[in-house]
């Protein structure tokens, strides 16, 4: 049970250790991550909206609900991610559990301001 509602920026991001903007170079492959699949994507970093990641990175996102559509190669969208024990294997989980589109200036500025808010004490 997570402390934070996983469809709302607002609530996400103080939850995340980075918030960023990335470009979906491909997906990866599908992860079993305690009887969940997530589909493990590799991102490439386009800016930061919090954090301090850079570079190209493993982000593994499992949609709760269904329809579960894969993120489109080449595409742009806003991630806030924890980092999985193991990054260099495992890489980000991705937090947010809202719809995941393409990232519009509206839904950049909803995630900055978001980002802007206090992170939660772990």
């Amino acid at each position: 049970m997570r402390g934070y509602d996983a469809y709302d920026p607002a609530s996400t991001a103080p939850e995340a250790e980075a918030v960023f903007t990335g470009r979906v170079a491909k997906y990866e492959e599908p992860l079993d991550v305690d009887g969940v699949t997530q589909d493990v994507y590799r991102v490439d970093v386009v800016s930061l909206l919090r954090g301090n990641l850079h570079g190209a990175v493993r982000v593994t996102y499992g949609p709760e609900r269904e329809p579960r559509p894969r993120l489109a190669a080449g595409s742009t969208y806003v991630f806030a991610t924890r980092a999985w024990p193991d990054t260099a294997k495992d890489g980000y989980a991705q937090l947010y559990q809202g719809p995941m589109q393409p990232v519009t200036d509206t839904e950049l500025a909803t995630w900055k301001r978001a980002a802007a808010l206090p992170t939660t004490p772990e």
